[in-house]
């Protein structure tokens, strides 16, 4: 059978930047591999969720072929189980952000932390926050954590908002939910809120977790350590995308008759391809990008022996995004060029396999969040012509019409 490699760079759209040039980062950026592919090549350029600019879990969702706005329970579910939590339906799984507060206002929406440094703040709140629920809480990558609230003296509900400023949460029925980044337009540190009577319960104990592992965090080794070098200190906990069931998605093996793995190290994207049915290689998200994305290249050659397609994820351009560093953003692209995009050029057979290189969303360098924008999509099979760059630009202008939204993609390509 054919092998297809489906890569998303995460937020590798971007706006046109002046200091590039009025190019983005992925134009600006030297990608003489992917020349290689461009040989034979479809463009496209879809909407993925509207008016509404995605996060990562619907980005992905839709670039696999499964609508968010049907399928969708809440981010939370995905990021519990890419954490190996085994969130089951009738818990609440939440999504976790350290932060920081000053004065009843954000200061910082993320704070970067070794894997040491959350593991020591996690097992101070596991070893002395005390709720009338039990929960298990787990460390995620960088600034991540995955929360599972397991039973209480009522029934959990999804329908509560978020605490974190940025991301709203909006229902669509009676199961359906997503947040969506709206920009941060009041620091104000606000409560968790029940949107519905039957989340009061859920809304009162998520905010009183919140409120007592941000008092103990500050008792931790690593909040001292931190302080005392003057260093960016987490005081806080964010909450969002908490989901109460399970999404119940679709075997894509099934679904596409293709024996699929997903390579990647971040607990969403692992999340959302153990849901789908997908064999998850086993490996965690590296620090330096040049190493992880040798990793990941080494994985891609092991597993297209073994499996029909391959999903891989890379992480690093939507992350220099969210930092405003636009010049480490093309660079990480160059890289993935240069590693990952030679390799498969190597492992893949340009008669018969068939490459896909897109993004979950667009990040925005300048104002660090995602956009509404739609994604630049590369097919590269046999069965198509020339195309002479890969960038937003080229694929708005070059594209193919029929691909109009995200979820389009996936069915364009197994039907090849």
């Amino acid at each position: 059978m054919n092998k297809t490699v489906f890569i998303i760079v995460d937020g590798m759209a971007d706006l046109p930047i002046k200091r590039l040039g009025n190019k983005t980062p992925l134009d600006y950026a030297i990608k003489n591999n992917l020349y290689n592919f461009l040989k034979y090549s479809e463009l496209a350029y879809p909407n993925v969720l509207g008016k509404l600019a995605p996060q990562s879990d619907a980005g992905v969702m839709a670039n696999l072929s499964y609508d968010p706005l049907v399928y969708s329970t809440g981010r939370g579910w995905f990021e519990c189980l890419g954490l190996g939590l085994a969130p089951k339906s009738g818990e609440l799984s939440v999504r976790v952000n350290f932060g920081s507060v000053s004065k009843g206002k954000l200061k910082d929406i993320r704070v970067y932390l070794s894997q040491d440094e959350i593991e020591d703040i996690i097992n101070e709140i596991n070893n002395n926050i005390h709720l009338s629920v039990s929960f298990d809480l787990k460390a995620g990558v960088g600034y991540r954590a995955g929360l599972v609230l397991r039973s209480g003296k009522m029934p959990f509900s999804h329908f509560v908002s978020n605490n974190e400023p940025g991301y709203t949460a909006r229902f669509f029925g009676s199961k359906v939910k997503l947040s969506f980044a709206s920009g941060i337009k009041d620091f104000r540190i606000k409560k968790i809120k029940p949107m519905k009577n039957e989340a009061r319960y859920t809304a009162e104990v998520l905010n009183e977790f919140v409120y007592k592992a941000s008092e103990i965090i500050k008792k931790s080794k690593t909040y001292k350590t931190r302080l005392k070098k003057g260093m960016p200190v987490p005081n806080y906990l964010f909450l969002r995308d908490s989901s109460d069931h399970d999404p119940e998605l679709e075997n894509i093996n099934k679904k596409y008759n293709r024996k699929w793995a997903a390579i990647t190290g971040m607990p969403l994207e692992k999340g959302i391809a153990e849901s789908l049915g997908m064999s998850v290689i086993k490996m965690e998200e590296l620090p330096n990008v040049e190493e992880d994305l040798r990793k990941k290249a080494d994985q891609v050659g092991k597993v297209l022996s073994k499996f029909d397609a391959v999903y891989l994820h890379i992480k690093q351009p939507d992350s220099f995004s969210h930092l405003g560093k636009f010049i480490d953003k093309y660079a990480a692209i160059e890289k993935i060029d240069r590693i990952i995009i030679s390799k498969l050029y190597k492992e893949l057979d340009s008669k018969n396999d068939t490459l896909v290189l897109t993004c979950d969303h667009a990040t925005s360098s300048e104002f660090k969040r995602h956009l509404n924008s739609n994604i630049p999509v590369l097919i590269s099979n046999r069965k198509f012509d020339y195309h002479h760059n890969f960038s937003e630009f080229a694929c708005s202008k070059e594209g193919n019409k029929k691909i109009k939204k995200a979820i389009d993609i996936m069915p364009f390509v197994m039907n090849l």
